[in-house]
């Protein structure tokens, strides 16, 4: 009875507590709270949990990781009545993308010419402009995709120039795990080039998760992907 109670009540309480940190934040770093939205990366939440947090918060966007796990999820009598748009941040496959790009709203992954045309391919038949961000390596781990900082601004032309049926809205980068300034000084390469391409308040700098969101911050993110800090979280939730 006491995991249903957590895995029921919790997320919305944990959420309440992350607005907290991310107004802190805002206020030590001199920024608008109202610039810097909050993600929340639902993969390995419940449904129990993910109702909780569409039912008592105001909640826009949810990240989805794995294409055929969130169309049940989704599609599910306990979530199909939320109007809440996905964003995709897993890895992009071929034989995927066109229900992806059916059933996303933004695609956060892209970090290829060649997937980038395969998408555009796709989304010509579809009909769809489809709103991608261009995602930035910033690690040497072989199974994290991304561009890196060196070729990114090579890649963002490209695409600008051969894809018309991709809207570029922005950057993602995920940290590595390293120390607070590394961190730091990476988010604020990948700012240099999200200024240097993109200029409009809709534009979407994507850093950030719940163990360095608040560094992404300071560095200028304005799109924070966090999934822990609101589905694994005990404050607020009786443990007795």
């Amino acid at each position: 009875m006491q995991d249903l109670l957590k895995d029921i009540s919790q997320p919305a309480i944990c959420y309440d507590k992350l607005v907290k940190q991310v107004k802190d934040v805002c206020i030590s770093c001199n920024r608008n709270f109202e610039d810097v939205h909050i993600l929340p990366v639902v993969k390995y939440a419940s449904v129990n949990q993910i109702v909780n947090l569409l039912r008592y918060k105001k909640i826009d966007y949810v990240a989805e990781s794995r294409l055929q796990d969130s169309i049940k999820k989704w599609q599910s009598a306990e979530l199909s009545g939320f109007n809440v748009k996905k964003v995709f941040i897993g890895h992009l496959q071929k034989n995927k993308v066109a229900k992806i790009i059916a059933f996303f709203d933004l695609i956060a992954s892209l970090d290829s010419l060649e997937m980038a045309k395969f998408i555009n391919e796709k989304a010509i038949l579809q009909n769809k402009k489809v709103s991608c961000l261009l995602q930035i390596k910033l690690t040497n781990k072989d199974t994290q995709g991304g561009v890196s900082l060196q070729n990114a601004q090579t890649l963002l032309t490209q695409i600008k120039e051969t894809c018309p049926f991709i809207n570029l809205k922005g950057l993602m980068a995920i940290a590595p795990q390293t120390d607070d300034e590394t961190i730091k000084s990476l988010f604020r390469e990948v700012k240099k080039v999200f200024v240097s391409n993109f200029s409009t308040s809709q534009d979407i700098l994507s850093m950030g998760m719940s163990n360095d969101y608040k560094l992404a911050i300071q560095e200028g993110s304005n799109l924070i992907r966090i999934g822990s800090a609101i589905f694994d979280c005990t404050e607020g939730v009786n443990d007795n």
